[in-house]
């Protein structure tokens, strides 16, 4: 249900204007609307600069928040004035602190990762320079290859070819590549380089970070020191990190809150209205909650004017407050993806409360599946217990699992098997099942016009609210002439039924002309759509039970329970899905055209996070 709102006006001289905003945020109650009206034209300018330089802060906290990891149990201070320029200060200091380490540990971490990518070259290269003579007038090259190039000819052309002046030697590495190493006279170097090139081995190369002026046993020394002392340094600076976040997170999560808030207070500053001394403040509040927040608001500041407005607005302007039990208040997420309905209209929320389980579990109705779809409900509601959305979609998951089980214990189904007790058996009595769904159906369209009716009566719109009437007249009596025609309703109804039908029919030329008449064909096939809740529903029960026919007709019992399961997991999902989007469907195609209004505004009180 909406909750009745009421304009407020506040009335406060200027030198208090910060003291009163938090004020305000702390009661949480009032919606804030723009007030056209200024005398300080400095005022919009001050506060926008303010508001940058307080979302420039929130930005570097969030961003050191994400680097020092805080742990998130750690209880966080408040802050009763936020001062910008000692909070930058701060900040600043904080962050140079941090920047070090972590620009410490991208460096160590690439050295490292490039160490780490020629591990089993540098073992390899140290091992063959041990092998090697290198005389001063020598030149020492590694080459790398991998097949199909032959290394033991490489290495038998190049000795054979520079006698006493060349040595190599080769070793494999890892996915069948190798690596030679050559000492061979500086005078025949620039050869043997082309020669290794043109048979495509490849020279080592060695990271950016090393010296060029080293040669290259001590560039070899230099990345196994990198190997063997990077990663302690890197767990220093990662315990460095931790202290920091361990000493600060609690500061930095209260700043983070703090100057969310202040953002919030300067945007709802820049909607007053400003007089030469004085500022105004317009906005809404639900009917019950304005006294508490005038007496709250008048003990803190006895100066400050607070007036109900007792003049009608128009509903567009009227933001809009839902109000619903804990049953129906996960079901406001249908409204999410809509809107708010008119203020003053009826809130639909109860109804698909009441409506979308019933029909999930028409289409699903299977105690063990009911069993299964429960689980999961409690295990997404305690799995995600910080988001509020998850929570909410989770305790419709649990409604809907109970109504499957109702409705499974009616059906006598579990998991496809039929349990031995007087049921409905919907595999074989359909046309039972089949005017259940329809008289389900049609008892929600009528509902819907009754609320429609409502609706416009509220709305003054007398003829929309007749042709709502005519229409549920014209549904009454065509259902109750077709039942009195076949034999299914007592003769007697006959001509009542025809005769409310005819009346209803006049109302609907009369409200609506000749169209009214044609939509009526529409409204029946509408009715007849809920017959969907029994086809989705024999549908997911004969592939339950051509699951168990397979696992019996198999005569392994481990292997019908493995494919049992994997069938009926698959089975499960598929019923899931269609019973949300079926039931979903019917709601939102055929059940609020009947009445929902959309476009109001949703309330969004100023109040602190």
């Amino acid at each position: 249900m909406q909750r009745r709102m009421t304009r407020v006006y506040v009335i406060s001289s200027q030198h208090r204007r910060d003291e009163l905003v938090r004020a305000l945020q702390r009661l949480g109650v009032l919606h804030i609307d723009p007030v056209q009206l200024t005398d300080r034209p400095t005022s919009s300018q001050e506060l926008s600069a303010e508001r940058h330089d307080a979302e420039v802060l929130l930005l570097q906290v969030r961003g050191l928040r994400d680097l020092l990891a805080p742990p998130p149990d750690i209880p966080a201070p408040t802050y009763a004035r936020l001062d910008l320029a000692q909070t930058r200060e701060h900040l600043q200091r904080l962050e140079e602190q941090v920047r070090s380490a972590i620009v410490e540990r991208r460096q160590l971490q690439e050295r490292l990762e490039a160490a780490t990518s020629l591990k089993y070259i540098l073992d390899a290269t140290q091992a063959l320079l041990q092998e090697i003579a290198t005389p001063p007038s020598h030149e020492l090259i590694i080459g790398l290859g991998s097949s199909p190039l032959s290394p033991e000819e490489i290495a038998q052309f190049l000795e054979q070819t520079l006698p006493g002046r060349c040595v190599v030697r080769l070793h494999a590495l890892p996915a069948d590549r190798w690596e030679l190493v050559v000492s061979v006279d500086a005078l025949y170097a620039a050869a043997v380089r082309e020669y290794l090139g043109a048979k495509g081995v490849r020279p080592l190369a060695l990271p950016a970070h090393i010296p060029s002026n080293l040669s290259l046993a001590e560039a070899i020394a230099h990345l196994q020191r990198d190997l063997k002392e990077a990663p302690i340094r890197l767990r220093e600076i990662d315990a460095k990190l931790h202290e920091l976040g361990q000493a600060h997170g609690a500061e930095l999560l209260a700043l983070e809150r703090a100057l969310v808030n202040r953002i919030a207070q300067l945007d709802a500053m820049a909607r007053f209205g400003y007089t030469a001394y004085a500022l105004v403040i317009s906005g809404w509040i639900p009917h019950e909650e304005f006294e508490p927040f005038a007496r709250r608001l008048q003990e803190q500041f006895p100066e400050v004017i607070v007036r109900e407005d007792p003049q009608p607005a128009p509903p567009h302007e009227i933001p809009v407050a839902l109000h619903n039990n804990s049953w129906s208040r996960p079901y406001e997420l249908f409204l999410s993806i809509m809107g708010m309905p008119k203020y003053g209209t009826i809130d639909p929320v109860p109804f698909i409360s009441f409506f979308f389980p019933l029909f999930f579990g028409i289409i699903v109705g299977d105690i063990g599946y009911g069993a299964v779809i429960g689980l999961l409900g409690f295990w997404l509601r305690r799995r995600f217990a910080h988001s509020n959305i998850v929570r909410q979609a989770s305790q419709i998951v649990i409604h809907c699992a109970f109504s499957t089980i109702v409705f499974g214990a009616i059906f006598a189904e579990l998991f496809g098997f039929i349990l031995p007790y007087p049921h409905l058996k919907r595999g074989e009595q359909t046309n039972a099942l089949l005017l259940f769904t329809v008289a389900l159906g049609a008892t929600q369209i009528l509902l819907g016009f009754l609320l429609g009716a409502i609706n416009a009566f509220r709305e003054r719109h007398n003829k929309h609210a007749l042709a709502k009437l005519a229409a549920i007249g014209a549904l009454l009596g065509l259902g109750l002439t077709i039942g009195a025609l076949a034999g299914q309703l007592p003769d007697a109804l006959k001509t009542p039924s025809f005769a409310l039908l005819a009346a209803a029919m006049v109302l609907l030329v009369l409200s609506e002309g000749f169209l009214g008449v044609l939509e009526l064909v529409s409204y029946v096939g509408n009715i007849i759509s809920y017959a969907r809740l029994m086809g989705f529903g024999l549908v997911g029960l004969k592939i339950a039970e051509v699951i168990n026919e397979l696992g019996h007709a198999l005569h392994n019992i481990f292997l019908a329970v493995l494919i049992g399961i994997a069938a009926h997991a698959a089975n499960l999902g598929l019923a899931i899905f269609e019973a949300t989007v079926q039931s979903a469907r019917l709601h939102y195609v055929e059940f609020f055209g009947k009445f929902l209004e959309l476009g109001g505004r949703k309330y969004e009180p100023f109040r602190e996070i």
